[in-house]
């Protein structure tokens, strides 16, 4: 038998080989469209700091870095070489779709990881535009309060009244918006051909638990689609985390916290959890991050792709360049805030994980 820290430790790197490939996809999107418009790219690294392997391709060299999360594209902004340009010398579009490339493969590498997810099958606890998992049990938690309650190959007729039709998806709703309200919520289930009136236990928890950890219960799951629904279906889930995450941002402005915001420690510590728990948990993980770096990188500070995107509007309106005293200005400032959030979170994160 496997020994747990040893277990934990490949979890862990699984989680920052997956989170540092997010990454390096985004800057590959960079990549294709300077390749596209002929703009210098004089490095490409996997990974960040002190260069352990490289190989020169073309004009670009690539190279394997210390660092084991991250990794970046070097742009060239006056001159290119051998018939290149520099960033600088290019029409103002071609800069946009150069910014805007990174962002969009986050979104096509989600999308790519949905259609594996749908084609070999969801994790049991996915939300989203398809229930993974049918209304039949498959297994009750021994710690559950639902232990002499439900059993294995019971089925879920109703919840409240409400008929579930065997779509996971209204139970999830149902049980949800009750775990606010009360600790029991009343069901229908069939055993054995025999429908039987109860209830049952909830933990008490507000949401957004799921509906696994409101009852303390497994699901039996469906059958993984096919490749022609799986594409579908990924495109739905697609925008349905999108509008998710575009919600939980507004919902954190309007509050005015960042105490849903995790740090790098919290991220990499849900990552390995998933890992943990299965190959496609870790996956429908870095869907998600993926989606979630995406629009990190509208934010408007010099190191994103949204502040870089201000600093060349700006350049364009005013048709001249911003001298390199204000650049210096502007990235030193960038930086040290950055790194002062880093701290901020990573502290914050390990409190959680400790307290």
């Amino acid at each position: 038998m496997i020994p747990f820290f040893i277990t934990q430790l490949f979890a862990i790197l699984i989680s920052l080989i997956g989170i540092s490939l997010i990454i390096v996809f985004h800057e590959f999107g960079h990549y294709i469209f300077c390749k596209l418009f002929n703009v210098h790219t004089p490095t490409f690294s996997i990974g960040i700091g002190k260069k352990l392997f490289s190989k020169k391709i073309g004009d670009t060299d690539f190279c394997i870095s210390a660092g084991p999360i991250g990794g970046y594209v070097e742009v060239a902004s006056e001159n290119g070489i051998n018939g290149s340009l520099g960033f600088n010398q290019i029409p103002y579009y071609q800069k946009v779709l150069i910014m805007l490339g990174g962002i969009a493969f986050n979104f096509v590498l989600s999308y790519v990881f949905f259609v594996g997810l749908f084609w070999t099958g969801m994790p049991e606890n996915a939300t989203g535009p398809y229930e993974p998992c049918t209304t039949t049990i498959s297994t009750v938690s021994p710690n559950s309060k639902n232990t002499h309650i439900l059993q294995e190959n019971d089925i879920l007729i109703s919840l409240n009244n409400q008929s579930l039709n065997n779509d996971l998806t209204i139970a999830r709703k149902i049980i949800l918006e009750q775990a606010n309200k009360t600790k029991e919520i009343n069901a229908e289930i069939l055993r054995n051909n025999e429908n039987i009136t109860t209830s049952l236990h909830l933990t008490g928890e507000s949401a957004p638990l799921t509906i696994f950890k409101q009852l303390d219960i497994s699901f039996q799951q469906k059958p993984a689609l096919n490749l022609y629904q799986s594409i579908i279906y990924a495109f739905k889930a697609t925008i349905f985390y999108t509008q998710a995450i575009i919600k939980g941002l507004q919902n954190m402005i309007q509050a005015r916290t960042t105490k849903d915001f995790a740090g790098p420690l919290m991220a990499v510590t849900a990552s390995s959890k998933s890992a943990i728990k299965g190959f496609s948990y870790l996956i429908f993980f870095l869907a998600i991050i993926s989606i979630n770096l995406g629009f990190m990188n509208l934010l408007p500070l010099p190191i994103f792709d949204g502040g870089q995107f201000v600093i060349f509007s700006i350049e364009t309106l005013i048709q001249k360049q911003l001298s390199e005293t204000i650049r210096n200005i502007i990235g030193m400032s960038s930086w040290i805030l950055s790194i002062g959030l880093l701290i901020i979170f990573t502290i914050r994160d390990l409190y959680n994980l400790i307290f």
